[in-house]
């Protein structure tokens, strides 16, 4: 039983936008006479958890009412959409699966910038550092087919994002939520922005705490989780057509596992992003964007802080592990307009270093001393890519969406040795030691739409081909464990190669949305 299934949810509140005169209004509207007040009609409000957008894409808006409760991670939400399923790791932070597919397979991005988790055993998967109701738009493309937004999405792609705010004159906006549940559930979320049409400021923060559950039998199942996040947007608009905006974040957290040999006791988070957006450009040429960000995790796993150590386990004493990446990607895409055609064509570009460092004194000492326990970086992996993608209406109801990807993916080992559990043990030399491995890798994909005359209904065929650079965990958490006749793991894993058909029906009116 988990804890999400015994919570009692209140349900959210929300603060109207506030504008300056203290009259209630929307974004940007001026103050109105108490005519023009009496004559103002709100327009309705339509509430849907799930939209299928076009055929393998789905929208979905994280502020909205869902059930059963706010989600704690990504992953929480996902699985309300058809298709994900997760990997639970305990009362948070699970792993999300898109058709029977996880990790590297499915990209996962927030505000257009990857944030990479650290863990060889995935405990801190990049789902756990997102707070879905801090983002406005959700945006799904299922299986391969899609190249402009990175490598390797065999599984697809999935984007958490904050819109831009816009304010016709001087005027906030306030979003709030609390929710209270059994088993100590208390989540606190606030989002409001301030600005006018030269600019805004936008800040985000959330918390979600939640305590151990009892089974049937009485016995208290570790599952306890407590989390925050924090972000600030700071955006300049001199136009309707032009978009400068930078962020910065900082989360952490901490959590307890019932089926973990070690407890997640730091989940820290450290971003910052800028964009540039330029849009209406006049010409063929419609729109240019930039986005740079870095995003930095920080997760420290042990099996005494937030319980006791087993003295029959193998872990029978204190033992602490601590794991960072630094992951800095940037990107560049234009956007071209025909008669008939819209073509994407950009680049992209990631660097991503992890580093560890283990102790089994942990509680003899301050352990994260550099002095006495030193960072050791074990890999550096980078990716470039360009892509184009292109969307041709056809003649009556038809379009045909294709795209093209290569990849230059490489990969270093820096580890000199491999060790036991924790250190211990004699070190066996890495014969990879120093090496480092590339390859150039295509993707691609074309689908054939058309609409049905005399219905809001869509058919639809298409066929991707992605191949996908080998991961982190892959190449370095498998150590030794390489397949027959490798030296290890970093030698003989190969690019992993997926080719998969979609084909579907999709029907969309007013009252009803139905997909196969």
């Amino acid at each position: 039983m988990s804890t999400r299934s015994l919570l009692i949810s209140a349900a959210p509140f929300r603060l109207a936008p506030l504008c300056v005169g203290l009259l209630l209004a929307g974004q940007g509207h001026a103050a109105q006479t108490p005519e023009q007040t009496a004559e103002l009609q709100l327009p309705p409000l339509v509430i849907t958890a799930v939209q299928q957008r076009s055929p393998l894409t789905v929208v979905a808006y994280p502020k909205e009412p869902r059930q059963p409760v706010p989600a704690s991670d990504a992953a929480d939400y996902l699985k309300s959409i058809p298709g994900f399923s997760a990997v639970r790791s305990g009362g948070s932070n699970s792993d999300p699966v898109l058709r029977g597919m996880f990790g590297s397979r499915l990209l996962l991005l927030t505000d257009g910038g990857q944030m990479l988790g650290a863990c060889p055993g995935r405990m801190d998967a990049p789902s756990s550092y997102i707070s879905p109701e801090t983002y406005d738009l959700l945006t799904v493309t299922k299986g391969p087919q899609s190249v402009i937004w990175g490598p390797g999405a065999s599984a697809g792609v999935v984007r958490f994002d904050r819109e831009p705010e816009r304010f016709g004159e001087l005027g906030a906006r306030l979003h709030a939520s609390v929710l209270a549940g059994s088993n100590g559930r208390f989540d606190q979320t606030l989002d409001g922005a301030v600005g006018s049409e030269q600019g805004y400021l936008r800040v985000t923060g959330n918390r979600s705490h939640s305590d151990d559950y009892d089974n049937g039998n009485g016995d208290t199942i570790p599952s306890r989780w407590d989390k925050w996040n924090g972000d600030v947007a700071l955006g300049w608009t001199p136009d309707a057509d032009t978009l400068i905006e930078l962020t910065a974040g900082r989360g952490d957290g901490e959590a307890r596992y019932g089926g973990r040999g070690m407890d997640g006791t730091q989940f820290k988070r450290e971003s910052l992003g800028l964009r540039v957006e330029r849009s209406n450009l006049g010409g063929v040429l419609d729109k240019v964007e930039a986005k740079v960000y870095y995003n930095y995790a920080d997760h420290i796993m042990d099996n005494f802080r937030l319980r006791m150590p087993d003295p029959a386990s193998m872990m029978s004493g204190p033992m602490a592990a601590q794991v960072d990446r630094r992951t800095l990607g940037a990107r560049l895409a234009a956007t071209w307009q025909w008669q008939d055609v819209e073509l994407v064509t950009g680049v992209d570009a990631q660097r991503s270093e992890h580093r560890q460092r283990s102790s089994t004194l942990s509680m003899m000492g301050d352990y994260t001393d550099a002095d006495h326990f030193a960072w050791d970086k074990d890999a550096l992996m980078h990716n470039y890519g360009i892509f184009a993608e292109s969307t041709w209406q056809l003649a009556g109801r038809n379009r045909l969406v294709s795209g093209a990807r290569l990849d230059r993916a490489s990969a270093k080992d820096f580890r000199p040795s491999f060790s036991s559990m924790m250190g211990m043990g004699m070190p066996t030399p890495n014969p990879t030691a120093g090496e480092t491995r590339a390859d150039t890798l295509p993707s691609g994909f074309v689908r054939y739409e058309h609409d049905l005359t005399g219905s809001p209904t869509t058919v639809y065929a298409g066929i991707g081909h992605v191949q996908r650079f080998p991961d982190y965990w892959e190449l370095f958490s498998a150590g030794l464990n390489g397949p027959a006749g490798s030296d290890n793991a970093f030698d003989g894993i190969k690019p992993e190669k997926t080719t998969q058909l979609d084909v579907g029906i999709q029907y969309r009116d007013k009252a009803l949305q139905a997909w196969a």
